[in-house]
């Protein structure tokens, strides 16, 4: 069954973290724009479900979307919010290069959808561009390039919510002195695993930059062979 709007708002809260969550409902109280939510009813909300809830209740399922992204980056959750984009679909956009005859042609897509809760449509603005040059030029990659995203950032929330063995993960991450003894401490002392990878990513992963990614990457290889494929040939 595919996820609902509510299900999707959830999923951001949880990600949040306790800190966040209070960062996003003081702005939303804070929100001028109609409809406003009393302070009251957010001081109500104690946690993910109360305040998707809230959201849906307040705004409607489609009106929800904006709000949250609305705020998201105005707490500085930006990551949060392009994944909660994504996630509920609101609009993607495509890039296709084809290369002939000498001639670059250069597709963009921009994909925006709307819905509600008994219809949903989707509306495609196409550019196309086309770039002469009188050299020959090399092809550029095709479909089975490796693309220019990291496959950790490719797949941030999927190894959130799949990846179990944490723990085997941090002790080959402490090896290779990709993490600080204080920091392995800390992580695994969470309690649950979407926890660990969270804070995990969120954390010395992101601060150490491709070379942490990579880390990650061969960890993750070492430990669930299985996910990795299954995530590659997505």
């Amino acid at each position: 069954m595919a996820k609902t709007i509510k299900d999707h708002l959830q999923d951001t809260f949880d990600d949040l973290g306790e800190e966040n969550q209070k960062r996003f409902k003081s702005k939303l109280c804070d929100r001028k724009t109609e409809p406003r939510v009393r302070r009251a009813a957010i001081e109500k909300a104690k946690d993910s479900i109360d305040l998707a809830d809230l959201m849906v209740n307040t705004f409607t399922s489609t009106g929800a979307v904006p709000v949250t992204i609305e705020i998201l980056q105005a707490i500085c959750c930006n990551q949060q919010a392009t994944e909660f984009k994504e996630n509920t679909g609101q609009y993607t956009s495509e890039l296709a290069v084809v290369f002939i005859n000498n001639l670059i042609h250069i597709y963009i897509v921009s994909v925006h959808v709307y819905e509600c809760a008994t219809w949903r449509f989707t509306v495609r603005v196409s550019l196309t561009l086309t770039c002469f040059s009188a050299a020959p030029l090399v092809p550029l990659p095709g479909p089975g390039a490796p693309s220019i995203e990291h496959f950790i950032d490719r797949n941030r929330t999927k190894l959130r919510r799949r990846v179990y063995n944490v723990d085997a993960i941090l002790d080959e991450l402490l090896d290779k002195k990709v993490i600080t003894e204080e920091v392995y401490s800390n992580i695994r002392a969470e309690k649950t695993p979407q926890i660990k990878m969270r804070e995990l990513l969120m954390g010395p992963i992101k601060s150490a930059g491709t070379k942490g990614k990579d880390a990650l990457y061969k960890a993750l290889k070492d430990t669930d062979v299985c996910l990795i494929e299954d995530l590659e040939h997505q």
